[in-house]
């Protein structure tokens, strides 16, 4: 059997993918959102689909874990490693990336209110999977 052999081929751990490293986040949603992760029959958005899109205005999502009843773990692309504190949302403060995807999330439920009953404006983003931090 052949064998292709990578020249420039390196690992480097962890959570390094494609020159890209990985953070990751956990959304903490207020209510359970295990089963809406997609629009009902009515065009009513999901709140997952919601709080995703709010967090893709600052990162590229690169993993989607599973949903854990009110929690679900993601990673997004972090080119040059680990996102700091920032302004993030040009408010004139700085923020965790944790923290700005948190305010991202809130403010796009403040416009819709609650979603499939989810009101995203409290839901919550942590570092880390699920409390665990890398």
């Amino acid at each position: 059997m052949a064998t292709l052999i990578k020249k420039n081929e390196n690992v480097v751990a962890p959570f390094y993918k494609n020159g890209v490293t990985l953070q990751f986040l956990t959304i903490t949603f207020p209510g359970s959102v295990a089963g809406l992760t997609g629009a009902t029959a009515a065009g009513v958005k999901s709140p997952v689909a919601q709080a995703l899109e709010a967090i893709s205005q600052y990162a590229s999502i690169e993993l989607i874990g599973t949903v854990s009843t009110t929690t679900l773990p993601i990673a997004v692309a972090a080119l040059g490693g680990a996102f700091g504190t920032a302004d993030y949302d040009s408010d004139g403060d700085t923020e965790t990336f944790a923290l700005a995807c948190q305010q991202a999330i809130a403010a796009a439920g403040a416009v819709t209110g609650a979603l499939q009953g989810v009101d995203n404006a409290s839901t919550t983003v942590a570092a880390g999977v699920r409390g665990q931090v890398f």
